[in-house]
């Protein structure tokens, strides 16, 4: 496939998502039903309202923005992925506007347009929404949308200025990478929350759509393990069982309480099903390293078994006892599942820690869903506020406590014997019981055009061999990586020059002995030293901008409950009312 071909087919895969939902358009306005309307603009919007109407059961600018949501954000997700895929195999981009920064950029800002077609639709259709601004119908979940698409594309002149002030790199958790990933991760709750705030007497298909996105919550909130998942983590490893328990915990337990029966295991297909078709466009036909992923397979069947046992109503003990097994069974199947996989899986040592940090994260997270849960009727008890703020900051101290990644005593001693361009790989350690305790002790190669792990298997006290050979040439970059507790270091095996950033090559010798450094200072090669002020603006735009959009979560669970007429009566979701419930009176619940 000559090069010009190549580049038409990406640019084809960018627009493709935006013909689809063209098509979809034209389908809706084909079999809708104008009424009385003579306008022809309203007639053209009055068809596709009472085409998702009939089809879904929910209001039609429900439907219209939160379908419109999950087009953008779908887009977003393969740009992303996409453009990870790009650094690992290649590293930096060879341009600005990319075909992955493209799907990126037109994604979250399209959040933005699925709130004002939302608003539009209200509007037009004269809703009953909690906010009127002038003429306008204002969903609350259309407001939350929009700033969260709005809040992610800021980052693109965010992640301009930190490259200006610390070079090029191709992390995924710098700070403006971290808000344009949460503005897209995020997002996918408030398009739940819109189909929620429709309340509507869903259909089969509709029921469809409403699991599909609590599956792209599930999708949205694995897509910061991304630098595990493509065997190329540059923090502790630790963030893995940690942040699988978080994205579990939080998903599947407002899965069950949402859709009822088999929630969760219906949120995991359809997570598993956009991961699958991610990974088959990345495999072919942009043929780049396809990432592993959790399966959330048992953590599902975990939840389900909890809501065989405990009532779901008490929102409260449920979340517990799920977070529980999520956190235990869930994350260790998880563990068990990605070791299988990865040609360097972490070893037992990480264990004693994932089993305290892991059921503290998942009971954490888990409170939090079912806290956003308040828009589902049918609670006997709900979260409490308190819990629920309790739970927030849980969430963060677990997040903060890996942070470190210091640099022990250590050195290597790297012999290479050629195999053909590539080399098998000797390390001899000093001293030779450094990497007895290590969470995480291999060799990883990179940016050659693709991604190879070689696991370092001892053949004496403190000498070790590569369990494959790996590429010492070219572009590509090799390193062995060891982490024990809270330092993250890294030996160079091989680096090429980089003269665009002044790095001279560190040539692939027969034998050299190195100290071990802290790991991005060969993962990051690009970075320079740069003014703190500006880190100190990037990190507080982007704790600033969470907390805003965490206020409106919370708004907006708790507008829907307030306006929804069937509150204080006992119901699955989405079903008839039943008998009335008995509240603590006084207490203040999410």
């Amino acid at each position: 496939m000559s090069s010009e071909q190549i580049h038409f087919s990406q640019w084809f895969i960018v627009f493709a998502p935006f013909q689809i939902y063209l098509i979809i358009v034209v389908i809706l306005v084909c079999y809708g039903d104008h009424g009385d309307e003579r306008n022809p603009l309203k007639q053209f919007f009055r068809r596709i309202s009472n085409s998702l109407e009939k089809s879904t059961g929910y209001p039609g600018w429900a439907m219209a923005g939160a379908l419109s949501g999950l087009a953008m954000l779908a887009t977003a997700a393969i740009g992303v992925y996409w453009d990870v895929a790009y650094h690992i195999d290649f590293g930096r981009d060879q341009a600005l506007m990319t075909p992955s920064h493209t799907m990126i950029v037109l994604g979250l800002g399209g959040l933005v347009y699925a709130a004002l077609i939302a608003v539009l639709f209200a509007t037009l259709d004269d809703a009953d929404v909690g906010l009127w601004v002038g003429g306008l119908r204002v969903p609350w979940s259309a407001v939350s949308l929009a700033a969260l698409g709005t809040g992610g594309v800021a980052s693109f002149p965010l992640d301009a200025m930190w490259h200006e002030a610390y070079g090029i790199d191709v992390t995924l958790w710098s700070p403006s990478h971290l808000g344009l990933i949460a503005g897209g991760s995020l997002a996918t709750i408030s398009v739940w929350l819109m189909i929620r705030e429709g309340r509507g007497q869903p259909t089969m298909f509709g029921r469809l759509i409403q699991a599909t996105s609590l599956g792209a919550i599930l999708v949205g909130l694995t897509l910061v393990q991304g630098e595990f998942d493509f065997g190329v983590p540059q923090f502790q490893v630790l963030y893995l069982p940690i942040l699988i328990a978080l994205a579990a915990g939080f998903t599947l337990v407002l899965a069950r309480i949402a859709l009822g029966p088999w929630g969760a295991v219906k949120a995991m297909v359809a997570y598993l099903a956009v991961r699958s078709v991610i990974a088959l466009l990345l495999a072919t036909p942009l043929h780049h390293t396809v990432p592993r992923f959790p399966l959330y397979v048992v953590a599902a069947l975990a939840v389900e078994g909890v809501a065989y046992l405990v009532d779901t109503r008490d929102r409260l003990r449920f979340a517990v006892a799920a977070g529980v097994a999520v956190g235990t069974v869930g994350v260790a199947a998880e563990l068990l599942w990605l070791g299988a996989l990865a040609d360097v899986a972490p070893s037992t040592e990480l264990l004693p820690k994932a089993a305290l940090f892991s059921p503290v994260a998942a009971i954490a997270a888990a409170l939090l869903g079912a806290a956003i849960s308040r828009p589902v009727p049918g609670a006997r008890v709900r979260v409490p506020a308190i819990a629920a703020l309790g739970a927030f900051v849980i969430v963060i101290g677990v997040l903060v406590y890996p942070l470190p990644r210091n640099v022990g005593s250590v050195e290597a001693v790297i012999r290479l014997q050629p195999v053909g361009e590539e080399a098998t790989v000797e390390v001899e350690l000093l001293p030779p019981d450094a990497a007895e305790s290590a969470t995480a002790f291999g060799i990883v190669s990179w940016q050659g055009g693709g991604q190879i792990s070689a696991a370092l298997e001892e053949v004496a006290p403190g000498r070790y061999v590569s369990s494959r050979p790996v590429p010492v040439s070219g572009r590509w970059k090799s390193m062995v990586g060891l982490q024990r507790a809270d330092e993250v270091m890294a030996a160079p095996i091989y680096l090429p020059a980089d003269p665009e950033n002044d790095d001279p090559e560190i040539p692939a010798l027969a034998e050299r002995r190195t100290p071990f450094v802290r790991n991005t200072s060969i993962l990051l090669r690009e970075t320079k030293s740069g003014p703190a002020t500006t880190a100190m603006i990037a990190y507080a735009v982007l704790g600033t901008t969470l907390l805003v959009w965490f206020g409106l979560f919370a708004l907006c669970a708790a507008k829907f409950s307030d306006d929804d007429p069937t509150e204080g009566r006992q119901r699955g979701p989405d079903l008839g009312p039943a008998e009335p419930v008995t509240t603590t009176a006084g207490s203040r619940r999410w």
